[in-house]
């Protein structure tokens, strides 16, 4: 495709400004928050925010870039494509947070914490709107995604804000988070029927909602996968050494996580690319691949020893001196993003080659290992022992573990060399 660089170039660069005011907004809230709270209140607040982030990936069941590859590929059959799969993902929105609910209720005594679960989980409910997103990401207009997001999650910062500023109670910022996922709903469905007028008689197909779910579940399995050993530490932190402990962490966690969604920016605008880059050969499609993970991992390493380097200023300025034993657990966490990086690029590599039941087991076995090393180091080093625990997770199941499937192999010594950089520089990669 001849203009596919100037396109990347293009939509990355939205959405590349769609994530750093998200990112940006988000972080400024939680720090707020933080330091508004004290460790031991806002650590309620993420333990219960926690257990919403991993329901939110129930509730996407795995379908963005399954949406999005079917709508590129089969442009005729746009309109049954955004229906079946808008009343399918408000089904599935609909029963996560129901099965939510009966989760909190039996698991979590605490009443703030669980109206904080309640309220902010009823925000899975407007996740159904995201097609409208798919549908400019296949498009590539991500200008309107960036009108769609970053807009209503400035104006939701600005009400949490003065939220903040009125001594809220805690339970509140749960209702917020809910209507600000409703302002990105509504916004992302106005921008769609504005930009895309359509007549009464506009035939649609059926389509058989089960075909997406089938293509979905095993991203589903490796989005669960993630998003629990992502936040498996914050809740396991707050049952088994208190909310205390889960703030501290979730303090450092907040600085690394967000440096570790910048790379996020550009997948939705590389996904399609992608997709036209596999037709055009695999010599030509395993050659930006390497440029992928090369620049990917350069990225990785400038931003892992600034924050090394930086910890405790930043620590110190953000969130104070109650939060001062997060400035280990952020220089633990900072190597991460190294591998959240190659990880992030591997999804669009799994997806395009077929391997997502690979990518599943993977990810799925990088979530047993978080698991595991949780139970055995925070009882003893408490938010230390659960950085140590998500780092080796990172590096086995973005790295490591492709070196055990035959078929992920070839990207295990291309990540490998990637990751020693200097040969990469001087030698091109070969691809038997």
């Amino acid at each position: 495709m001849k203009n596919s660089g100037a396109i990347l170039i293009s939509n990355g660069a939205w959405s590349f400004l769609n994530q750093i005011m998200r990112v940006a907004a988000l972080a400024f809230i939680a720090i707020a928050l933080s330091r508004h709270f004290g460790p031991q209140r806002f650590g309620a607040f993420a333990f219960g925010i926690a257990f919403v982030r991993i329901f939110s990936v129930v509730a996407a069941f795995g379908l963005d870039r399954v949406i999005v590859r079917h709508l590129v590929e089969q442009p005729e059959l746009r309109s049954t494509i955004i229906h079946s799969a808008f009343r399918l993902k408000l089904l599935l929105a609909a029963a996560s947070y129901l099965l939510m609910l009966l989760v909190c209720t039996l698991g979590i005594s605490d009443r703030v914490t669980l109206a904080i679960v309640a309220f902010a989980g009823a925000g899975l409910l407007f996740q159904a709107f995201d097609v409208f997103d798919f549908v400019f990401q296949a498009d590539h207009r991500f200008r309107l995604i960036f009108a769609g997001r970053a807009v209503p999650i400035i104006l939701s910062a600005a009400i949490k804000l003065i939220a903040l500023l009125q001594n809220a109670p805690l339970w509140v910022f749960g209702l917020l988070e809910a209507l600000e996922a409703a302002l990105v709903g509504l916004a992302l469905f106005v921008l769609y029927r504005s930009s895309n007028p359509t007549r009464a008689d506009e035939p649609t197909m059926s389509i058989k909602r089960t075909r997406f779910l089938a293509e979905g579940f095993p991203l589903l399995l490796a989005a669960l996968a993630v998003m629990i050993y992502m936040r498996c530490d914050v809740i396991l932190l707050g049952q088994l050494a208190g909310y205390t402990a889960a703030g501290i962490y979730a303090a450092a966690a907040q600085i690394s996580e967000a440096c570790a969604l910048l790379p996020m920016a550009f997948v939705p605008a590389l996904f399609p690319v992608l997709v036209r880059w596999r037709r055009q050969g695999p010599e030509f499609y395993h050659r930006q691949f390497e440029k992928l993970f090369l620049g990917t991992i350069v990225a990785g390493i400038v931003i892992s020893l600034g924050l090394t380097a930086t910890a405790p200023w930043i620590i110190s300025l953000l969130f104070g001196p109650a939060y001062a034993s997060a400035v280990t657990v952020l220089r633990i966490l900072a190597w991460a993003p190294i591998f959240v990086f190659i990880g992030i690029m591997q999804s669009g590599y799994d997806i395009t080659e077929g391997l997502t039941w690979l990518a599943t087991l993977r990810t799925a076995m990088g979530a047993l290992i978080n698991i595991a090393l949780n139970l055995l180091l925070i009882p003893r080093y408490g938010p230390n022992g659960a950085a140590v625990a998500t780092l080796i997770s990172f590096v086995c199941s973005a790295f490591l573990l492709n070196f055990a499937q035959a078929k992920t192999r070839p990207v295990f010594s291309l990540q490998l060399r990637a990751l020693l950089v200097w040969p990469v520089l001087f030698r091109p990669l070969r691809y038997e």
